[in-house]
């Protein structure tokens, strides 16, 4: 458990000095992130005999990162006029990685799907995420990044103490043992509270930091209970995607992703809940036109 914290601690670190800095400090923190999962996630489908081809994984990765790097310069063409950076980047990483499939003139469907499948998840969540410093303000793409990133963490917190505290009724037995209705029940919670506790601090203190004090009159907000709703709905995505991160574990017959975060695993085991929460923080602030 102490290593678990400490790892905690210094993931905290990391991702609030890129939510800080944001820019290309972030897209790297990101890029790397994603090369790892989709990594992590082929050497899983590996285990279990699936060829996927990973350099057409890694070639969107950079893809998605670059072209959403350079959006704003590249808005005005014709291509990004008619799709998003992240739909392009994805478009193309698809392409290649059935193109080398077929040209290996083999009935290789299962190699195709351990190809394709980490594209999507936790490729495309990746590529969501990467947009989000990419808002109308400073304040609102630092909110959504703080979100995005956090909910899922305070989630699992709670989710976790209570659960081992008070947890009797089994969530779901077969794709993940531990967790609880009891466990999950106090985690929406906590990521209600969350939700709305963060704007509402941002928007008191941003009148006090001249940086981004004109952000609030640029950009009109939604009401504190949005935050609220958002937390709710970002939460249950957070254990969906733990849980998907757990089915995904259980058919390659593997516990962990890797072992690079002590008392954690690898990298898809930290970013499993974070994804789905991220996509939920993309809707929301798209919705809400930051």
């Amino acid at each position: 458990m102490i290593k678990r914290v400490l790892t905690a601690i210094l993931l905290i670190l990391i991702m609030g000095l890129g939510i800080w800095f944001q820019g290309w400090p972030l897209r790297i923190i990101l890029l790397i992130s994603m090369v790892m999962s989709l990594s992590e996630m082929y050497r899983a489908f590996r285990k279990i005999g699936y060829d996927p081809v990973r350099w057409a994984g890694y070639v969107y990765c950079v893809l998605a990162v670059l072209a959403q790097a350079y959006y704003a310069d590249l808005n005005e063409t014709r291509l990004f006029r008619s799709i998003s950076p992240a739909m392009f980047a994805l478009i193309v990483g698809l392409l290649l990685g059935m193109t080398n499939i077929i040209l290996k003139g083999k009935v290789a469907f299962d190699s195709m799907v351990a190809t394709l499948f980490p594209m999507l998840y936790p490729g495309l969540f990746f590529s969501l995420i990467i947009t989000l410093q990419d808002l109308d303000t400073r304040l609102a793409s630092t909110l959504a990044l703080i979100l995005a990133f956090f909910i899922a963490s305070v989630n699992d917190t709670f989710a976790l103490f209570i659960g081992i505290k008070f947890g009797k009724h089994r969530l779901s037995p077969e794709i993940s043992p531990k967790k609880t209705w009891e466990g999950s029940i106090a985690g929406l919670i906590a990521s209600v509270i969350f939700a709305m506790l963060v704007p509402w601090v941002a928007f008191r203190l941003a009148p006090r930091m001249p940086s981004i004090a004109a952000d609030l009159a640029v950009s009109t907000y939604p009401p504190l209970w949005t935050f609220g709703v958002l937390g709710l709905i970002a939460g249950t995505l957070s254990q969906i995607g733990d849980l998907v991160a757990s089915l995904v574990k259980r058919h390659c017959g593997i516990k962990d992703f890797g072992t690079i975060f002590p008392g954690h695993g690898g990298m898809l085991d930290r970013m499993d809940g974070i994804l789905f929460c991220g996509v939920a923080c993309y809707v929301f602030f798209k919705i809400a036109g930051l």
